[in-house]
């Protein structure tokens, strides 16, 4: 062991010349090897003056540790300062921690930190960790904010800081991307990982699919590779992670999903996806394929065929077979990083190992399996290498026997129920109980569904049974794919896992009830994007606790589950799950209590009108909806289904039962008192009189509703209640007045802007059009039409037919063709 390193509290400086390749390649190798030497010279001499030691050194990077946070800045400065003016450009990082010394240097994740932030810097910069900024603020060293970053060690985002003042690039760290932290730092694999990030950057295969067992560390692996690669992929990089689908026909939402991507009604997903994704260079990963096979292949076949940009990073137990697959088997660890890993998860539970023939051997009969290796590591609280071996290898000996199976799978499965039969009675039946439970859990619903202590759940996470990350409303409890299926194979040879399946599907509906509440409230109300965000993280576990509904044939659950996640749903434009919902309810719903069949038919009437265009279908569940709600004296409820029944007639062209309707609509409303409902109803009523050519009665039905959201601040129906004033002086052809009002609509709210904007701008361009001011119009119209086609929605058909009746003339003119390269931004600033 070395005897001179620093222990304890220690800073770590690592350096790297920037375009290294470049230089010499400029310079000639003899030049460029003089200035080699001179940079080794001035980094050398600065680090000893400041008190660092020399760990390691490759080609021109240097990992130096200093024992103080100030002697570590103080070289780095120094190094800077003697390089400033040569066409030498070093970036440094620097972190300061508590790592682990061996007989053969540093271990442990300080180490990666420091590599990492010193990859993010630029030449000529030196970036520090909050830590290292601590004690440098005491030191009175100038010290820059630069924001809070996350790194390609995976870990989460944390600031950073630059010492010194001088202007440079944003840091190269991970950006526009969806990536999970890990709950375990990435180890070894240095070859394999270069050889997959070689193949993703060199863009030569569409679909790229690890392949290989359970526990191989798959995941691990392409997860480091997708954020390795992710300067390679200027449009981001994204997970998709399929260990809760069990259908293929999901796979293409999910990744729509992820992406932002919008299902449209009358579209198929995969054309909308190719428009959205048009010339986006993005790397999507489709992680636990292998149980969705042979359905997926055709789902990312289709995908990769309409988008030649995206390129497809895969987990899977085998093949997916599609012409445009590269398949890349991922090997067990080498026999080191086996031994690497070992001592390394057994320091994360507090114990010090060194190198020696038992750990080696251990590692060697668990077949370097990283997943088999963390489940031994976790019991070296209780055992010694040389028991683990002795214990395990019996256990590996009796499970190892058979000949029909892959043996490093026999391998895991044994590591796993050596490891499942050192728990109590009492883990057993929570670890058991909780492979309910898909994508994750709070420890709030543990406890509610599976009577989680935690003492139970911190022991289960201390043995790697359980898992732990940290999200944006708290942390989140969860199991590895291969060890959450051996837990359900656990429970359901139990007695009662159905009751724990049954307060599974309890607890998801009462979460949607709770966070987003009833279908309606006075008049319709989409969920807001912060209500949305409350139960995004437990979407999988409403799509878990519906299979298990149907199939167990609890079809009231089942019902309910969809009347309590339908608004998000449709808040997340998750239409496929709407409309398979709707499919297995509609036989089930008469079989519900008048409450409960009443809130799924006001539903299913809304998924069949708007997800399946399907009116008379529509027109049938909220007849029987209102038939209900008479019978049940919920006047409420009446009024609102009577307003979904006059939208019927509008759609049909109905114009005179859509005008009665609003009209008995508002005499309810005003006499209920309900404001917004009021002014909801006008605005509605307002546009069909407009429609009809009745423009003076139309003007005073929106200029009431106007008041009535003005008084009660309602700044996005406000926003909109202009832009229909405004296609009312349209039609009128006063231009003038549309134009002012148009613009008024855009300044009145941020919300939902682009929509808004879009529409707003073509009624200007009508307007100008119909001024004279063709060219102009035709640029806004331009911006407009590339709009729909680049963000995914398209303007209702009536709305577009007004405004194609001024502009449909001057497509495909230049004007119109330079407005297509314009965003919404740009055309509104021509305004100005």
């Amino acid at each position: 062991m070395r005897t001179d390193l620093p222990t304890g509290t220690v800073t770590f400086v690592f350096t790297d010349v920037e375009g290294s390749t470049r230089l010499l390649e400029q310079l000639g190798a003899q030049a460029y090897a003089d200035l080699l030497a001179e940079h080794h010279r001035v980094v050398v001499e600065a680090c000893k003056a400041g008190g660092g030691v020399v760990v390691d050194t490759e080609g021109d990077a240097f990992f130096v540790a200093f024992a103080s946070a100030p002697g570590a800045l103080s070289a780095a400065r120094a190094i800077q300062d003697a390089l400033d003016d040569g066409p030498l450009r070093v970036r440094i990082g620097v972190h300061t921690g508590t790592p682990f010394l061996t007989e053969t240097g540093y271990v442990g994740l300080d180490v990666h930190r420091a590599a990492r932030i010193a990859a993010a810097a630029h030449g000529g910069q030196i970036v520090l960790s909050a830590t290292t900024h601590s004690l440098a603020e005491a030191d009175g060293l100038a010290v820059r904010d630069v924001g809070e970053h996350r790194l390609k060690d995976l870990a989460a985002a944390e600031h950073l800081y630059q010492l010194g003042d001088a202007e440079f690039p944003p840091l190269r760290s991970l950006g526009n991307t969806n990536l999970p932290v890990p709950s375990t730092s990435f180890l070894g694999r240095t070859d394999e990982l270069a050889e997959v990030v070689g193949l993703l950057r060199s863009g030569e295969s569409r679909l790229l699919t690890l392949t290989g067992p359970a526990g191989t560390g798959k995941s691990r692996l392409a997860l480091q590779a997708a954020a390795e690669s992710a300067d390679a992929f200027r449009d981001g990089v994204w997970w998709v992670s399929l260990a809760s689908i069990r259908d293929a026909a999901l796979v293409l939402p999910s990744v729509a999903h992820t992406l932002g991507v919008t299902a449209e009604q009358d579209r198929a997903l995969v054309d909308t996806l190719a428009v959205r994704l048009a010339g986006r260079r993005l790397l999507v990963v489709i992680d636990n394929a292998e149980h969705l096979l042979p359905g997926i292949a055709g789902e990312l076949a289709a995908l990769l065929a309409v988008c030649p940009a995206l390129t497809l990073l895969a987990t899977s137990r085998e093949r997916i077979q599609i012409a445009a697959e590269t398949a890349w088997p991922v090997p067990p660890l080498t026999a080191d990083d086996a031994g690497l890993m070992f001592r390394e998860r057994a320091r994360s539970v507090g114990v010090t190992l060194s190198a020696d023939g038992a750990v080696a051997e251990l590692c060697a009969r668990l077949d370097d399996l990283p997943l088999a290796i963390e489940l031994a590591a976790a019991r070296t609280v209780l055992f010694s290498p040389a028991q683990l071996l002795e214990r395990l290898t019996q256990r590996l000996d009796l499970l190892k026997g058979g000949r029909d199976a892959d043996p490093r799978q026999q391998t895991l499965r044994a590591a796993i129920d050596w490891s499942y039969e050192l728990l109590t009675p009492e883990e057993q039946r929570v670890f058991s109980a909780l492979s309910v439970f898909a994508g994750g859990c709070t420890f709030e619903a543990a406890e509610a569904v599976v009577g989680a202590s935690p003492d139970v759940l911190q022991s289960l996470l201390d043995k790697s049974l359980v898992r732990r990350r940290d999200t944006a409303l708290g942390p989140r409890y969860w199991m590895l794919e291969t060890i959450g299926s051996y837990a359900a194979e656990r429970l359901a040879g139990q007695k009662d896992a159905q009751d724990y399946h049954r307060n599974h599907a309890e607890w998801v509906r009462a979460l949607a009830v709770d966070r987003l509440g009833r279908l309606r409230s006075g008049v319709e109300r989409a969920a807001t994007p912060a209500e949305l965000a409350t139960v995004r993280d437990d979407h999988d576990n409403a799509r878990a606790a519906l299979m298990w509904a149907w199939a167990a044939r609890e079809h009231g659950l089942g019902v309910g589950l969809g009347v309590a996640w339908f608004r998000f749903w449709f808040g997340e434009g998750l239409f496929r799950d709407a409309d398979a919902w709707l499919r297995e309810a509609t036989p089930w719903i008469d079989g519900e209590s008048a409450e409960a069949r009443l809130q799924a038919l006001m539903a299913a009437g809304l998924i069949a009108f708007f997800v399946l265009d399907d009116a008379d279908g529509a027109e049938g569940f909220w007849a029987r909806a209102l038939s209900l709600a008479y019978e049940l004296e919920r006047e409420d409820d009446a009024a609102w289904i009577d307003h979904r029944l006059v939208g019927v007639a509008w759609t049909r062209g109905d114009f005179d039962a859509a005008i009665a309707g609003h009209r008995r609509l508002l005499q309810h409303h005003r006499a209920s008192g309900d404001g917004l409902a009021q002014a909801a109803t006008l605005h509605n009523l307002g546009e069909v009189l407009r429609d009809v050519g009745r423009f003076e009665e139309g003007e005073q039905a929106l200029r009431e509703a106007q008041a009535v959201y003005t008084s009660l601040g309602s700044q996005s129906a406000l926003a909109n209640n202009t832009h229909s004033l405004a296609d009312l002086a349209l039609d009128r052809r006063d231009f003038g007045t549309a134009i002012g009002l148009y613009r008024a609509s855009m300044e009145t709210t941020a919300t939902d802007r682009a929509r808004l904007g879009a529409y707003c701008l073509a009624g200007i361009a009508s307007a100008l059009a119909g001024s004279g001011s063709d060219e102009q119009a035709a640029r806004l119209w331009g911006a407009v039409c590339a709009a729909e086609q680049s963000s995914g929605f398209r303007m209702l058909a009536a709305e577009r037919r007004r405004y194609e009746a001024h502009l449909s003339r001057l497509e495909q003119t230049v004007a119109w063709d330079e407005g297509r390269e314009l965003s919404l931004e740009e055309a509104a600033a021509l305004l100005d």
